[in-house]
């Protein structure tokens, strides 16, 4: 390096430190350290991650083998409460359907002492035949008479879940009757009122809050002349069309001269009032 004469300062003196880090940037013990470690050519240690590999694959491997043997352990008891549970609900169907049977008896007795009781006056005969027309209407009573059947079901291929019906397919059908005239109607023997509900319970459908399985028979008691293509024009005539056409659903519709519509036996009388009082 060139020295400066004496007595005459460096231009770049003040700089000092800066020209030590650069021309230094590795501090002294570190480069120690770095000479004194034994050379391993730059490359991993291979063996020891082929160790924690193997290792850690076999403890992933116990793991698995753990949880598949509990799962089948576990199979034999989770399919047996699965079959306890659909035969308790079974049952519980059955006894519901029993008792509402019953519920129909009884309310057929209390109706026939009504009508003993009306039938001992002009005036009380009168209310009675009121009392039938509204009964008739809101389905408090079975209904019988010429109209239409139709059964419908899903399509034949019954992995296809587009060719199953929904609850909604269920509720144009019914509407589309409604539309057409029809007076009474009943599904799978369900009895269709304004407080009933048709609605869909995971893959099965609830009317009245009974599931139901297909094929779904809907009777459809009215005009049997006027019906069918009156039916055929509605929107929820049209609908279950798209859906024979386009999803292969199965449906056939008849005309019958008889036909019964069961009462809802969750309706009864509760009061009533003369017309014209308060």
């Amino acid at each position: 390096m060139t020295q400066s004469p004496p007595g005459q300062r460096r231009v770049d003196a003040s700089m000092s430190l800066l020209n030590n880090l650069m021309a230094h940037p590795l501090d002294e013990g570190y480069a120690v350290a770095a000479r004194s470690r034994p050379s391993q050519g730059g490359k991993p240690n291979r063996s020891r991650h082929r160790v924690l590999l193997v290792i850690a694959l076999a403890v992933l491997g116990f793991l698995l083998t753990v949880a598949a043997s509990q799962n089948y352990r576990g199979a034999p008891e989770a399919e047996k409460q699965r079959n306890e549970l659909i035969t308790r609900i079974g049952q519980a169907d059955t006894r519901l359907n029993d008792l509402r049977g019953q519920q129909i008896k009884l309310a057929d007795e209390v109706r026939g002492l009504q009508a003993g009781g009306l039938s001992n006056t002009s005036d009380g005969a009168a209310l009675q035949q009121r009392l039938d027309g509204l009964e008739l209407q809101t389905g408090a009573v079975a209904a019988t008479g010429p109209g239409l059947k139709a059964v419908i079901d899903d399509a034949k291929d019954s992995s296809d879940k587009e060719g199953r019906l929904l609850d909604v397919d269920l509720q144009q059908l019914v509407n589309g009757l409604w539309t057409a005239g029809a007076e009474a109607i009943s599904v799978n023997g369900h009895r269709l009122t304004s407080l009933t509900a048709i609605r869909g319970a995971g893959s099965a459908i609830t009317v009245d809050y009974s599931s139901l399985t297909p094929p779904y028979t809907v009777l459809a008691i009215g005009d049997q002349a006027t019906m069918p293509a009156r039916f055929a024009q509605s929107s929820g005539g049209q609908w279950v069309q798209y859906l024979v056409s386009n999803f292969g659903v199965r449906m056939t519709i008849t005309t019958e001269d008889s036909l019964l519509v069961p009462a809802d036996a969750t309706i009864a009388l509760r009061y009533a009032k003369v017309g014209g009082q308060r």
